[in-house]
C-alpha cells in the first residue's frame, strides 16, 4: 500500500516549455515519457463509489497494472489517500488480488467481482520528473495531456499533478507556489475518475449548491471546528469556482463570494482563542478578493430588475429612461472574460494555495492552550450570543425603523447569520431552523429593497421630465416594504435563542 498525497492544477494551454524552463533551476533526478491508457469500473449500482474507492486497469508499454484507491481526505485541494496498485495479466481488474482488510466487514468481493462494468476511460500523454527540493524530499510533477471519454463524449485533460514520492508537505505547496506564478492556472478539485463518472452521466450535472452548515459535531474542539469549517468554506468556494468556468452565472459567483466571506468571518470568530490567526498571510487576500466581486450585487439587482420586477418597471414614472438606465450600467460590468481572468490570475491561485497550505501545516504555539482544547460548544455560546446581542442592539432602536436603519441591520443580519452557519449544526435542529427563519426572510426582503436603493440611486443621475413622480412613486413602492419588515423584525426579537 502506498499513501498518495498530491495537488493538482487544472492549467489552459500547453505549459510543457514553461515546465522545462521552470525545471532549469531545480535538481531534477529523473524524468519519463509515457501514453497512459486506462479503463475504470465499478458496479451498475455504483457500489464502489458508494464505499468511496475507486477502481481502475492502467495499460503502457504493453504492461497492466490495478489500482484501487480508498477514502482519503481532502483539505483546500491537498489529496492524501491510500491506494494499492497490483500487476495485472490483462485489462480487466481481479478485487480478489487486492487485500482481504481492505473490504468493510460483511462485503462480498466474489459478487462484486463478477457485478463489475466498464464506465469509462482516460486516454493522456504523460510527462514526469522527479525533483528533489531539500534534503530526503522528493517530488514528482506529471504534465498530463489526453481526454477522457464515456458514452460517446470527449472531454480535454491538460492538467499538472505534483505528488509527494518522499518527504514532508511543506516543500510541495513551495514548488506549488513557484509552478503557479503565472496565470492560467488553476486548482484543481474534481479528480479525473470524478470527471468520468459525470461524463458517464453516472453523476448529476454540477449546479448551483445553496450553503449549508459547518458539519461541525458537539465533541470536537475549538481548534478542530475551525479546520472543519475552512475546509467547508474551501471545498464550497472550488466547487463554484469550477462551475463557474463551465456554466458562467451570477448564482455562482455570489456562493464563490459567500464562501470567502465564511472564512474572513471563521477567522475572526477564531481569532481569540488561536493566536495563530492574527495575523494570517491570505486575509489581506481575502479582503482583496472580496472586492473584486463588490459588483455582484449590483449585477443582481439588474437581473432581478428585468425579471422579477419587469411588472413592477412598466408602472415607473421615467420608465424608457430607467430601462435606458440599466442597459447603461450592464455595460459597465465586467466581462465573462475577464471574470475568468481573474479566476485564472496569479493572486487568486496563489490566495487559494497561501490558505490550503496554512489548514496543512499551521501549528499553535501552544496546542494545549485551554481556548484550541476546550469544547466547541462553548465557543459557539458565546460568539452566537455576542452576535445576537449586537443584532438586538439596533433592532431594538425602534418600533419602527426608517430605510437607512434597514441598510445598516442587513450588514449586521449577514454577519449574524454566518455566525449561524459556523454554528448552527451543534444545536437541536427544529429550534435553530424555526429561530433563524424570520432573520432569514428579512434578509431576503432587505435584498429585494436594493432595487429600490438603485433607482433612488439612478434617479439622481439622469434626466427625467418626471423627477418629482418617480421620487414620490419610490416613496410608495417603499412604505409597505418597511411595514413588512417591521413585523418580521418584531417576531425574530421575540423568538427565543436556541443555543441557551
Amino acid at each position: 500500500m502506498s499513501n498518495e498525497v498530491e495537488l493538482k492544477f487544472l492549467v489552459t494551454d500547453d505549459v510543457y516549455s514553461y515546465l522545462e524552463q521552470v525545471l532549469r533551476s531545480l535538481v531534477v533526478k529523473e524524468q519519463q515519457n509515457q501514453q497512459l491508457e486506462n479503463i475504470y469500473f465499478d458496479t451498475a449500482d455504483q457500489q464502489l463509489r458508494g464505499l468511496d474507492c475507486g477502481l481502475r486497469i492502467r495499460s503502457y508499454n504493453g504492461k497492466h497494472e490495478q489500482t484501487i484507491k480508498l477514502a482519503g481526505q481532502e483539505t483546500g485541494g491537498l489529496y492524501q489517500r491510500p491506494e494499492y496498485t497490483l500487476p495485472s495479466n490483462d485489462t480487466w481488474p481481479d478485487l480478489r488480488a487486492f487485500p482481504a482488510d481492505i473490504w468493510p466487514a460483511g462485503t462480498d468481493v466474489g459478487l462484486l467481482q463478477q457485478s463489475l462494468m466498464t464506465l469509462f476511460r482516460t486516454d493522456f500523454h504523460r510527462r514526469t520528473w522527479k525533483v528533489a527540493l531539500q534534503e530526503n524530499s522528493l517530488i514528482e510533477i506529471a504534465y498530463d495531456i489526453g481526454f477522457i471519454d464515456a458514452n460517446g463524449e470527449r472531454e480535454a485533460i491538460n492538467e499538472v499533478e505534483l505528488e509527494i514520492i518522499s518527504g514532508p508537505v511543506e516543500p510541495l505547496f513551495e514548488l506549488a507556489k513557484l509552478l503557479a506564478s503565472r496565470p492560467g492556472w488553476q486548482l484543481g478539485c474534481a479528480s479525473k475518475a470524478q470527471r468520468g463518472y459525470r461524463l458517464a452521466g453516472l453523476s448529476a450535472e454540477p449546479d448551483v449548491r445553496r450553503m449549508g452548515f459547518v458539519p461541525v459535531f458537539p465533541e470536537q474542539t475549538a481548534e478542530e471546528g475551525l479546520i472543519t469549517a475552512l475546509k467547508f468554506a474551501v471545498r464550497h468556494w472550488q466547487f463554484h469556482e469550477q462551475l463557474y468556468m463551465q456554466q458562467p452565472s451570477i448564482s455562482a459567483l455570489l456562493q464563490l463570494r459567500s464562501a470567502v466571506t465564511l472564512i474572513q468571518h471563521t477567522r475572526l470568530l477564531y481569532a481569540d482563542v488561536y493566536a495563530v490567526l492574527t495575523p494570517v498571510d491570505w486575509e489581506e487576500d481575502l479582503q482583496w478578493l472580496v472586492a473584486q466581486f463588490s459588483w455582484l450585487d449590483e449585477a443582481l439587482v439588474l437581473q432581478r430588475m428585468q425579471v422579477e420586477y419587469r411588472q413592477m418597471l412598466k408602472d415607473a414614472p421615467c420608465q424608457s429612461e430607467l430601462t435606458s438606465e440599466i442597459k447603461r450600467h450592464e455595460q459597465l460590468l465586467p466581462t465573462l472574460e475577464q471574470t475568468q481572468a481573474l479566476l485564472l490570475s496569479v493572486r487568486y491561485c496563489q490566495t487559494l494555495l497561501k490558505l490550503s497550505s496554512w489548514m496543512v501545516l499551521h501549528k499553535a504555539d501552544d496546542p494545549n492552550s485551554p481556548g484550541l482544547v476546550q469544547p466547541i460548544h462553548s465557543l459557539a455560546v458565546v460568539a452566537l450570543d455576542n452576535s445576537w446581542q449586537e443584532l438586538l442592539s439596533l433592532s431594538k432602536l425602534s418600533d419602527a425603523l426608517d430605510h437607512d436603519s434597514y441598510q445598516r441591520l442587513r450588514e449586521m443580519l449577514r454577519h449574524n447569520l454566518q455566525v449561524g452557519v459556523c454554528f448552527a449544526a451543534l444545536f437541536d435542529t427544529e429550534r435553530q431552523q424555526g429561530f433563524r427563519l424570520p432573520w432569514l426572510n428579512m434578509l431576503g426582503r432587505l435584498t429585494d429593497l436594493e432595487h429600490i436603493e438603485w433607482i433612488f440611486d439612478a434617479a439622481n443621475n439622469m434626466a427625467c421630465p418626471h423627477q418629482q413622480e418617480l421620487n414620490d412613486w419610490l416613496h410608495t413602492e417603499l412604505k409597505p416594504r418597511l411595514l413588512e419588515l417591521d413585523q418580521i423584525r418584531e417576531r425574530g426579537i421575540g423568538m427565543q435563542p436556541y443555543w441557551e
